[in-house]
């Protein structure tokens, strides 16, 4: 009984306001005898470590502060520092004037607490995840990949002859076999890579424009010799393409972490709606009429 209670979305928000609470009274107030001394001791440095650890309470958090060693501690008191310098910094300025900010800025915290509840009482079922992967399936969808070292010949270099020496040199190619790890010793310097691996239309697109990438995957599988010209954006390219590999959907097991992600996160953000649906629902709210202009 008591552990279902404390899985409730309001109990969850009580103790996150209650929380916020004690981390504000706790905060040291501004000493306006020299407001260039920075003072650290117990007092200041727990807000801190219980601001990192939302879940400690007072009791705890102090306990924490005292098993530091002498480096931890220095580390700790070397961050409330560069907070409490930058902090006075920015009222210095007068950044604490925006109120909205303010208001952001507690919504903020009070959300990463209610989050940390969530993700420590949240728990997937193998039935959730099975059913995320049947009902996303096109998400998880591997494309087709291709796996090709490229001769570029440059039409900038080349000008019109760009085209007919590539021709030339795809005769050569094949008649010395070239491998694919000699690529790199004909051609033209290429702007972006000499080999690509595994990589989707999309992908190969983005280096070699549209056109390209559409004509070298409608080629259905690899080949042994050298094929093209291929025309892209930048000249043109001789392939010797040793790999094609056909789209897929991946079983469960191959996308586990990335459908358990996914699954958590969505989790999360039905929970945090949860949470402020319930706790909307003990106001009243007065909606009141837009004013006309006269």
């Amino acid at each position: 009984m008591l552990q279902k209670a404390l899985r409730e979305p309001l109990v969850h928000f009580l103790f996150a306001g209650s929380l916020l609470f004690v981390l504000f009274d706790l905060l040291p107030q501004k000493e306006s005898e020299d407001a260039s001394v920075i003072v650290v001791g117990n007092e200041q440095l727990l807000p801190l470590v219980m601001s990192r650890n939302p879940r400690l309470g007072l009791e705890s958090a102090n306990q924490y502060l005292q098993s530091l060693d002498e480096a931890q501690r220095e580390r700790l008191t070397e961050d409330f520092v560069r907070e409490e310098v930058l902090y006075r910094q920015a009222i210095a300025l007068g950044l604490d004037e925006n109120n909205y900010n303010a208001r952001k800025r507690l919504i903020a915290q009070l959300e990463y607490i209610n989050q940390g509840f969530i993700y420590d009482s949240l728990e997937l079922s193998e039935a959730e995840l099975v059913e995320h992967h049947k009902k996303n399936q096109d998400r998880y969808f591997v494309p087709p990949q291709v796996t090709f070292t490229h001769v570029y010949f440059s039409i900038d270099r080349r000008k019109a002859s760009a085209g007919e020496q590539a021709n030339d040199e795809l005769i050569h190619l094949n008649k010395v076999s070239l491998p694919f790890h000699l690529a790199a010793s004909r051609g033209d310097h290429f702007l972006y890579h000499r080999n690509y691996v595994n990589k989707n239309e999309p992908e190969v697109a983005s280096h070699f424009g549209d056109s390209f990438a559409t004509e070298v995957f409608a080629v259905d599988q690899a080949q042994d010799d050298w094929i093209g010209p291929f025309r892209s954006e930048y000249g043109f390219h001789l392939l010797l393409l040793t790999s094609v590999k056909e789209g897929y959907f991946p079983p469960l097991d191959e996308v586990r972490a990335r459908i358990v992600d996914d699954v958590t996160q969505r989790r999360v953000r039905e929970e945090l709606d949860r949470i402020y649906q319930d706790i909307r629902g003990t106001y009243e709210v007065q909606i009141e009429a837009p004013e006309n202009e006269s």
